[in-house]
C-alpha cells in the first residue's frame, strides 16, 4: 500500500519539473530565436535498507538540459537591424550578468554605448569575441557571411564601411546545454571558437521554436495525470482504511 503512494508521489513529482518546462515555453513563445526546453531523461529508484528494496521510491533525473533545435518560423521584417541565421550555426553574446554565451537571437540594436545589442541587451560579438562598436551611420548592412557594413554621415550613396563579422559557430547540438541562467553553452560551460559558419539574412527574423498549441495539448495531458495520481492516492486511502477497520472488528 506505501509503495502504491509512493508511487503516484513520485510521478506529481515529476510532473511539477515538466510543468516547470512548460511554462518557461509558453513565456518564451515570442522571444525570438528561443530555443523550447525538453524533459530531462529519467526514471525510478528505490531506497535500499540492507539490500532490500523498501516502499521509498523517489523520481531520478539524467543528463543536463536539453533543448529543442528546430529552426523557428522565418518571418520577414525589412527592418535593416533584424538577422536571422539560415543554417545551424549560433551568434555569440556576452550578457550583462554572465559569462559568454550562443544564441540564435536576431533582434538586434544599438545601445547607449554604441554597441551591436539583442533584444535582451546581451552584447553581439565579433569573430574575435569583442562587442562589435558602430561608429554613427545612417544605413547598416549585413552580409550573408555576417560582415558588418554602415554607411557613415555624409558618405556618397552607396558607399559602406565595414566595421567587422558577427562571430558564429557551428556547435554540435549535441554538445550544448542550457546552463542555470537558461543561455546555451557547452557541457562544460564554455563556448566553442568561432568558425564563421554562419549563413545570414537581413530583413529576416526568426521566432521561437515553440508551439504554443502543442504546449498547451501537452498541459491538459500532464494534468489528467495529476488527477490520476491523485485518484491514486485517495484509492490507497480508502483500501487502507477499510483494512483497518477490518483489523479492529470484535473478536
Amino acid at each position: 500500500m506505501d509503495r502504491m503512494v509512493q508511487t503516484a508521489l513520485s510521478s506529481i513529482t515529476s510532473l511539477k519539473d515538466l510543468k516547470f518546462d512548460l511554462a518557461n515555453n509558453l513565456a518564451n513563445a515570442n522571444v525570438p530565436g528561443f530555443r523550447r526546453d525538453l524533459p530531462n531523461e529519467g526514471a525510478a529508484g528505490f531506497l535500499s535498507t540492507l539490500d532490500q528494496a523498501t516502499a521509498r521510491i523517489f523520481p531520478l533525473e539524467t543528463g543536463t538540459r536539453i533543448f529543442s533545435n528546430e529552426t523557428g518560423q522565418l518571418a520577414t521584417t525589412g527592418v535593416e537591424t533584424d538577422i536571422a541565421l539560415l543554417n545551424g550555426s549560433y551568434l555569440f553574446i556576452q550578457p550583462a550578468d554572465g559569462d559568454l554565451a550562443l544564441s540564435r537571437r536576431g533582434d538586434l540594436g544599438v545601445d547607449a554605448q554604441n554597441r551591436l545589442v539583442d533584444g535582451a541587451g546581451n552584447a553581439v560579438l565579433s569573430d574575435g569575441l569583442q562587442p562589435i562598436v558602430l561608429p554613427p551611420f545612417n544605413a547598416l548592412k549585413v552580409s550573408d557571411n555576417g560582415e558588418v557594413l554602415v554607411r557613415k554621415p555624409g558618405a556618397l550613396p552607396g558607399e559602406f564601411t565595414s566595421i567587422g563579422f558577427l562571430g558564429s559557430a557551428a556547435a554540435q547540438s549535441t554538445d550544448l546545454t542550457k546552463s542555470l541562467d537558461g543561455r546555451i553553452r557547452k557541457l562544460d560551460g564554455s563556448v566553442p571558437d568561432p568558425d564563421q559558419s554562419g549563413i545570414f539574412s537581413q530583413g529576416v527574423l526568426e521566432g521561437s521554436n515553440v508551439n504554443a498549441i502543442e504546449e498547451m495539448i501537452f498541459n491538459i495531458d500532464m494534468q489528467r495525470q495529476f488527477e490520476i495520481n491523485v485518484k491514486l492516492i485517495k484509492r490507497a486511502e480508502e483500501i487502507d482504511k477499510a483494512g483497518t477497520r477490518l483489523m479492529s472488528l470484535p473478536k
